[in-house]
């Protein structure tokens, strides 16, 4: 499980190094308007990638990683055609509600992200079975396939100086559908769309809940993003994911770190040990080093800034030093987060998970509506600052501390 959990994390890094790249190749070859159409596209994506990852990826991983091949092979079939399902499903309402789109322009950006949904998804899902198959090179090789063909693809459509973002996303899900289709030679089989809704229904006590926490959580900023385009204009979508684009490093260290000392910490509740000292260097040291991250990045000339991201560079520099501290919340509340998953508080960190993302919509748009972009980043960054505070707290209560597993004084 280990090794798993490496080559996961791995994997992982890819992904969103893929996914950035292409935001920065897009970036210096659109203007701030365009480059928050392709923004908004990529939050469809990313918000039902997510969702597939946590009701039948990572699922995948939990329940068929030790168990005959046979076995696995057909759950990779239920798995992979779950995967299809709901690209499909999400799909047919991203293309409905690009009928509801002001703008053609925004409207046919996001058709082509509902287009390429079910191979987006599907692709990504054969990752992981190669993951629980033990053939972690298979998840590599696929994921650098993807990068390539992607990078390839969207870098010869955006280089064509095209004002439309409807030939980059379609490209993008042209892309996707090739690896999808390679996925299936690699594996051996072909999705089953037939057994898909077996899936749900065998493993819906694994499913439900982890689409619960991943819709509060990072579904919740993801929807905020989309609010604040709505009240500000769709630039202002550019400038938040431009400054993102610049944080990657510091979001991968925290998932990176959070996954590869989850078991340490499940170890020590296991024995009854007090997990504060743990929580405390995890967050301590995470919150430092984003930190430090952070300082490197706010202090980027803006003759790099302008090379990197082009006309986007104005709105991120506007909104970067909240996404700084934004981020710096986020890794303080991963040691608390792990001590308290580790002790059984799951109940607690749902209320913590709901309350946060309550925030992240309300003080987002009311900072949005206040004071534009910027007002939106300072709302953000306040919903973090609350729901990193309210976790050490919950932690700190010696009820909740206590709880899980006895503790040795």
């Amino acid at each position: 499980m280990r090794s798993r959990t490496r080559w996961r994390v791995a994997d992982q890094i890819l992904s969103s190094l893929t996914v950035i790249g292409l935001s920065f190749v897009v970036a210096r070859n659109a203007g701030t308007v365009p480059f928050g159409v392709f923004g908004l596209a990529l939050l469809a994506a990313g918000f039902a990638l997510g969702l597939a990852r946590a009701m039948i990826s990572d699922v995948f991983v939990i329940q068929f990683s030790d168990v005959l091949p046979r076995v696995r092979h057909q759950a990779a079939k239920e798995a992979t055609g779950a995967a299809v399902v709901l690209g499909l499903g999400a799909g047919a309402l991203c293309c409905l509600a690009a009928l509801l789109m002001p703008g053609r322009e925004l409207g046919l950006a996001v058709f082509a992200i509902g287009l390429a949904l079910p191979a987006l998804l599907v692709q990504d899902c054969f990752r992981f079975v190669f993951i629980a198959a033990g053939r972690p090179v298979l998840a590599i090789t696929l994921g650098l396939a993807c990068a390539v063909v992607q990078f390839t693809v969207v870098g010869l459509i955006a280089s064509a100086g095209h004002d439309s973002m409807f030939p980059v996303t379609a490209g993008w899900g042209a892309s996707a559908l090739a690896v999808a289709a390679l996925g299936c030679l690699m594996a051996g089989l072909t999705p089953s769309l037939r057994r898909a809704p077996l899936w749900f229904v065998l493993n819906r006590h694994l499913t439900v809940r982890a689409s619960i926490e991943y819709v509060l959580g990072l579904g919740a900023l993801y929807l905020a993003y989309c609010l604040i385009g709505a009240v500000v204009g769709l630039a202002a979508i550019g400038s938040l994911w431009a400054a993102q684009m610049f944080l990657v490093p510091a979001y991968v260290l925290i998932t990176a770190t959070v996954s590869l000392v989850r078991p340490g910490f499940d170890a020590r509740a296991g024995r009854g040990e007090n997990l504060v000292r743990p929580a405390l260097l995890t967050g301590a040291g995470l919150a430092a080093l984003t930190a430090l991250w952070g300082l490197a990045v706010s202090v980027v000339p803006d003759a790099v800034g302008m090379h990197l991201t082009g006309p986007t560079w104005e709105g991120a520099r506007t909104v970067l030093e909240p996404a700084v501290i934004g981020v710096v919340m986020l890794a303080l509340a991963a040691g608390p987060g792990l001590a308290l998953r580790s002790l059984g508080q799951k109940d607690g960190l749902r209320q913590v998970a709901l309350m946060q993302a309550l925030l992240l919509l309300g003080l987002a748009m009311l900072g949005a509506d206040l004071h534009g972009v910027r007002g939106a980043a300072i709302g953000l960054v306040a919903a973090h600052l609350i729901g990193a505070v309210t976790m050490w707290v919950l932690f700190l209560t010696p009820g909740h501390r206590r709880e899980g597993a006895p503790l040795r004084r």
